[in-house]
């Protein structure tokens, strides 16, 4: 059957519907299939038969059928979630379906099917004439809305004959302005259809790829990036109104080497509807690398500054030893020769012992400072019970300082133990040192922010002039003589490295003579 569209120049015959009209069964035992395919095989019908409810999705998703029947026990997917999935595709969501069933005859079973999309429900055993009677309405209805659909069809073309004959050549001025403005661009731009098919390329892209007709265009996408482009395009049907991104590999045609591109598309819209879609191909290869050797640069830094820390710790211990020796040769030789030494022996024993006693300290504080960031415990911490410690700890020079040291209630937080007492105690340590002529008073707080602590020690000592605020966390950085105020310079740098291996960081605030406030924040929990 099929209709004509005369005019003056031509005559074009379109069928009003297909010769055979496509019908699903589905059913996981061959009988059953069988069973459906001697009832309604005729030369009218085209029948498609699907082993399982995947199957029957696949058909549905690239084929258009008068109606579905469909079996309700099947394993993996069953009748209701098969129905459930056709129904969500857009070529099927109007498809009829028959729930044929020997086994799931309750009410409950029977409301399931209906609210899973089915417009009828038929047990086995059938009637043979009733099954056969019933697929038959549902395919005189499909080919009459196909009629409908092509009379329609056939009515729009002639409507729109002489409206598209008026608009053809602005349509032409418009292909070639945008073919133009293309061409101008220094990307890639493909024009894809829905259906997969490039409608339009830009001179870049004929240029970069060679693309011909005949070539598929995937293939010109590296091989282990074709899935992730298939999961993308599959998101891209789903939501066909949003644009997307995405890195590929872009086979170049001069020499055949991939190069990483950024792809956008972007939905071309009719009248709500997604027609096409504007890819457009920027070539971010040399990123890419820069990014790889980036990469690689950091795990270099990385591991170079694991193997420094591991020499520092192991160069520390090792000198410990020959210096323990030395400081105990010293003093056998200051209580040999005691009678013996003059003034200027004894000015050079106590300089030898000053040394080696600074010489100890500062292996000490390296070790302590490798030893920071390696794998260690966190546990629920008190700060409370970690200032006893510390205030236990430095007992002798608070008193010797007539230091007075305050604080309020302390929370409780997750952090290793034994480095919260060595950054307190440090910190401690740091502002009895530089308290100048006045009395030391120190006190610390806590105060919650989001999920952070800040702490604050504040002192009333000499201050720290402004422009040394950031260079005093630095290792070996010294504001002032060795003769004036011992040390190594290591203290406020093993504070930071504390901190920071806590996830917080640590500052001051001061001035000359105004005292310091070392504020250091502690995150809640790890």
């Amino acid at each position: 059957m099929a209709e004509q569209i005369v005019d003056a120049e031509q005559t074009v015959e379109i069928p009003l519907f297909p010769t055979r009209t496509n019908i699903l069964v589905v059913d996981d035992r061959p009988d059953g299939l069988l069973a459906l395919e001697a009832v309604l095989s005729c030369e009218k019908y085209n029948l498609f038969k699907a082993a399982s409810g995947q199957e029957a999705v696949e058909y549905a998703l690239f084929n258009d059928f008068a109606v579905i029947l469909l079996d309700v026990q099947m394993p993996e997917l069953d009748g209701f979630e098969t129905a459930k999935l056709i129904r969500q595709n857009y070529r099927s969501k109007g498809t009829p379906i028959i729930f044929v069933t020997a086994i799931s005859k309750e009410i409950r079973h029977i409301n399931q099917g209906y609210e899973s999309g089915a417009v009828d429900y038929i047990f086995k055993p059938f009637d043979p004439f009733i099954l056969k009677t019933k697929v038959g309405i549902f395919v005189d209805l499909f080919e009459k809305n196909l009629l409908l659909k092509r009379q329609s069809s056939l009515l729009r073309q002639i409507e729109a004959k002489e409206s598209e004959r008026q608009i053809t050549e602005i349509k032409q001025e418009g292909l070639r302005n945008y073919s133009h403005l293309a061409d101008a661009i220094p990307h890639a731009i493909v024009k894809i259809k829905s259906s997969g098919k490039i409608a339009y390329f830009n001179q870049r892209w004929l240029d970069y790829t060679g693309f011909k007709a005949d070539i598929d265009w995937k293939e010109l996408i590296y091989f282990k990036d074709r899935r992730k482009l298939l999961a993308l395009w599959l998101r891209m049907r789903e939501q066909n109104t949003k644009p997307f991104e995405i890195e590929l590999r872009l086979r170049c045609s001069n020499d055949g080497l991939y190069r990483w591109h950024l792809v956008k598309l972007v939905p071309e819209i009719k009248n709500g509807e997604n027609i096409d879609w504007i890819a457009s191909c920027t070539d971010i290869d040399n990123i890419k690398r820069a990014e790889e050797a980036f990469k690689e640069l950091s795990y270099d830094l990385n591991r170079s500054n694991k193997e420094l820390e591991e020499y520092a710790y192991v160069a520390s211990h090792d000198l410990k030893e020959p210096l323990h020796v030395i400081s105990s040769f010293v003093h056998l030789l200051e209580r040999r020769l005691q009678p013996k030494l003059d003034k200027q022996d004894e000015q050079y024993l106590i300089f030898i012992k000053d040394s080696v006693g600074q010489s100890q300290r500062l292996i000490k504080d390296l070790l302590e400072y490798s030893r920071i960031g390696k794998k260690k415990s966190f546990e629920a911490v008190n700060i409370v019970l970690v200032l006893t410690e510390v205030l236990s700890n430095l007992k002798t020079i608070i008193e010797e300082a007539d230091a007075e040291i305050v604080y309020e209630s302390m929370p409780k937080i997750t952090a290793n133990y034994l480095e919260m007492v060595q950054l307190f105690q440090n910190l401690i340590v740091n502002a009895i040192k530089y308290r100048g002529k006045r009395l030391p008073q120190i006190e610390i707080t806590a105060k919650s922010e989001g999920d952070l602590w800040l702490f604050a020690i504040k002192d009333n000592g000499i201050g720290i002039d402004i422009q040394f605020k950031d260079r005093i966390f630095d290792m070996f950085q010294r504001l002032h003589p060795k003769t004036e105020y011992s040390g190594t310079g290591i203290g406020l740098a093993i504070c930071k490295k504390i901190v920071e291996s806590h996830g917080g960081k640590i500052w001051v605030d001061s001035s000359l003579n105004q005292g310091a406030t070392f504020y250091f924040s502690l995150k809640k929990d790890l």
